[in-house]
């Protein structure tokens, strides 16, 4: 499933320009654009008011806010306008406020602590300017330096505290005397924006099946600027265990968990001074879907200082050294875990297991993992061989898919995950996209920026997907220059149309494609089927003149005229498609 936002995907520059201007932004921000509410929804969830000032419509933005839960465009004097670009003009202090209070279950927010007195406040402080209800619980783990002087100044907080022994421990003592209902991670060095807990409980109280959900994080450097944005949470697709062993689905402090399945994942590992994170969200993803929103919840403050028991410091300094420590705790733990959960695996999630393996230098696993998959391999498989050392046995792709990814951030690889195995893959990214990180690495293919899908003309036939609705799984198309000459997430459609397949629907957030002559089509289709072939014709030709060139809108035309019963116009119709055609 895809949580239903409506938003369009944006692009890493896109996001890093808005969150720049969030951390300047004085208290009012008038839009001077038509936004779809990606803008307003993060002003928002940042302690801001955003006011329409736009020549457009503010529907689209409003009913964006109301579906994620979140209080809709304000009034007032702006202090500063927000434009197309996502360039701040600001002419006021910069200001936020905590949102409206609302109702619904109890939140755990829960802070582990050691020796950080100098940060902790401001942690504390986000967490009690959230507008859902939450519990603060904070566990201070044997702390030397004032943190004790400082929890006992701070009102409407719970305070636990133990003898100093590693964040994991910490974690299950606070858990295991957490009241609510979720429960939410927050370092006691990083920030929660205002709204962050409204927009994930709301989503996640609103899905009884999800196991959590997560935003996106953004960087702080020690000045508070945004340093760089994180990737989008799931940027891998839907988060399962496959998608685990690939990369950490999110950052921690963004993601709301549910509390029923965070006891059921059992307790943190005590000897994952690092990563322990990582294991939980490995454990988490047997449990149920995890989803994401594409909202920034999270803040993250780059400093230096480490959290682990007296005497485990490891430092960032030297990354050799702290690459062979982190790998020396992560690896016996790793091991068991693909000895308890890997002889469940399909293949796909085998050879994930081998990748994760691999990355960890557990390379003699790595490779008893692959000979449980013999050959022939598709390229994702032998990606995952190659990183233990293993040659492959390629699978010869028979057939070529050609998707065209128009939807949110991991929609693409959700929609390879389930279709790109054993053929020749093709792409046209029509949303901002890098496809030289991890999705071509693990799908390795052809990637090319908004083509023109009828002008590219492989040999022999070719199946069609979009990424906003990856279950879609139209006939095989025979012949591509059957698409007609439009951008490739309308071509695919008007092709669809016209040729009676089942409409492709927008499962996840992504592009919205609309135009005149694909409701035409959709109308003619519909009246063909209900016994109205004169409505029908009515519908189709405007699409014919507009498309003289497209031999589908021949042949649907030609069927429309035997459906009248006039066989020599039909036959002639017939005859013209096919000459398009040929």
């Amino acid at each position: 499933m895809a949580l239903p936002t409506g938003l369009r995907p944006r692009s890493a520059e896109e996001r890093l320009r808005l969150l720049r201007a969030l951390t300047a932004a004085p208290r009012v921000v008038a839009l001077d654009f038509d936004d779809d509410g990606w803008a307003a929804a993060h002003l928002r969830i940042a302690g801001r008011v955003p006011v329409w000032a736009a020549p457009g419509d503010p529907a689209r933005a409003a009913a964006a806010l109301e579906r994620l839960g979140l209080p809709g465009l304000g009034r007032g004097a702006p202090g500063g306008s927000l434009g197309a670009d996502l360039r701040l003009r600001r002419s006021a202090p910069i200001a936020a406020a905590p949102l409206p209070p609302v109702a619904g279950p109890l939140v755990t927010i829960l802070i582990c602590t050691y020796n950080r007195a100098a940060l902790l406040g401001a942690a504390i402080a986000s967490a009690q300017a959230q507008s859902w209800p939450c519990e603060i619980l904070v566990v201070d783990d044997g702390s030397t330096d004032g943190t004790a002087e400082l929890l006992a100044q701070i009102e409407g907080i719970r305070v636990l505290r133990q003898p100093n022994g590693g964040k994991p421990r910490a974690l299950n003592r606070g858990l295991a005397e957490a009241r609510g209902e979720a429960v939410l991670v927050l370092d006691d060095d990083d920030l929660l924006l205002p709204g962050a807990v409204q927009v994930l409980a709301r989503a996640l109280f609103a899905h009884p099946e999800l196991v959590s959900v997560s935003g996106d994080t953004a960087y702080l450097d020690p000045a508070g600027a945004v340093a760089r944005h994180y990737p989008a949470a799931r940027a891998l697709g839907p988060t399962s265990l496959r998608t685990c062993l690939m990369r950490v689905p999110a950052t921690t402090g963004a993601t709301l968990i549910r509390m029923s399945a965070q006891r059921s994942a059992g307790a943190y590992d005590p000897r994952l001074t690092r990563g322990e994170d990582t294991d939980m969200f490995l454990r988490l993803a047997k449990l149920g879907p995890m989803e994401s929103l594409p909202l920034t919840t999270f803040l993250v403050r780059r400093h230096g200082g480490a959290r682990c028991p007296a005497g485990q410091r490891i430092t960032t300094r030297d990354k050799r050294s702290y690459e062979r420590a982190f790998l020396e705790i992560a690896r016996p733990v790793f091991r068991e875990r693909w000895a308890a959960l890997a002889p469940e695996a399909d293949r796909a999630e085998g050879h994930a297991w081998v990748v994760g393996l691999a990355q960890r230098g557990l390379l003699d696993e790595a490779r008893r993992e692959a000979a449980r998959w013999p050959g022939p391999h598709s390229p994702a498989e032998a990606f995952a061989r190659e990183q233990a050392g293993l040659a492959s046995a390629p699978a010869r792709a028979s057939e070529r898919l050609a998707v065209i990814d128009d939807g949110d951030p991991g929609a693409l690889a959700a929609t390879l995950e389930r279709w790109a195995a054993l053929y020749e893959l093709h792409v046209d990214l029509e949303v901002p996209r890098n496809p030289l990180g991890a999705i071509q690495l693990h799908w390795p293919g052809r990637y090319a920026a908004r083509r023109r899908l009828h002008r590219w003309q492989p040999p022999g036939p070719v199946h069609l997907r979009l990424s906003s609705d990856p279950s879609w799984a139209p006939p095989r198309l025979e012949d591509p220059r059957l698409l007609p000459d439009a951008p490739a997430p309308l071509a695919v459609r008007l092709l669809a149309a016209a040729l009676g397949w089942p409409a492709p629907a927008r499962r996840r957030p992504g592009l919205i494609c609309a135009h005149p002559a694909l409701d035409q089509l959709r109308e003619a289709r519909a009246a063909l089927a209900a016994g109205r072939p004169r409505g029908g014709l009515e519908a189709a030709l405007p699409v014919l003149r507009a498309l003289p060139a497209w031999a589908p809108i021949w042949g649907l035309v030609a069927e429309l005229f035997a459906a009248c019963g006039d066989g020599p116009r039909a036959a002639t119709y017939r005859a013209k498609a096919e000459r398009l055609a040929g």
